[in-house]
């Protein structure tokens, strides 16, 4: 009985020491200042847990739709700011907005041009930000 008991306890052990942690897809909490991209036929989605980053991310998001909508999420902020910039092909500002604090989830449309370039602005920016941009034809 002794015996089994020790055999029991060595398999508990062993199975509770190699456990690991394990982080959903899309989620960047544990990753610190390093961005996540994800990008499909329909979507392109940039996400970062950020301490005090200031960085200027340019990046193409091979969308290929006249209408799209984008939907912005920050959590947590204590610090900083964010700016988001969609351009279209010729250099024509389609959406621009400023963050500086938390948001529930804001949602915009764009319409009638293809969003080529997405320009993402962070100043000492501390928080999580999720950007989706989503082909909505």
């Amino acid at each position: 009985m002794k015996f089994i008991l020790q055999i029991f306890i060595s398999f508990l052990l062993l199975f509770i020491s190699c456990r690991q942690e394990i982080v959903p897809p899309d989620n960047p909490a544990g990753n610190i200042n390093e961005p996540q991209l994800t990008r499909t036929n329909f979507t392109y989605t940039f996400s970062i847990n950020a301490n005090k980053i200031t960085k200027t991310i340019v990046d193409n998001t091979y969308l290929n739709t006249f209408k799209s909508r984008i939907y912005t999420v920050i959590n947590g902020h204590s610090s900083g700011s964010v700016e988001i910039i969609i351009k279209a092909d010729q250099n024509n500002i389609l959406y621009s907005a400023v963050f500086d604090n938390d948001t529930n989830g804001t949602f915009t449309e764009i319409e009638r041009q293809q969003p080529e370039v997405i320009i993402i602005n962070l100043n000492d920016f501390t928080g999580k930000l999720k950007v989706t941009l989503t082909d909505i034809e």
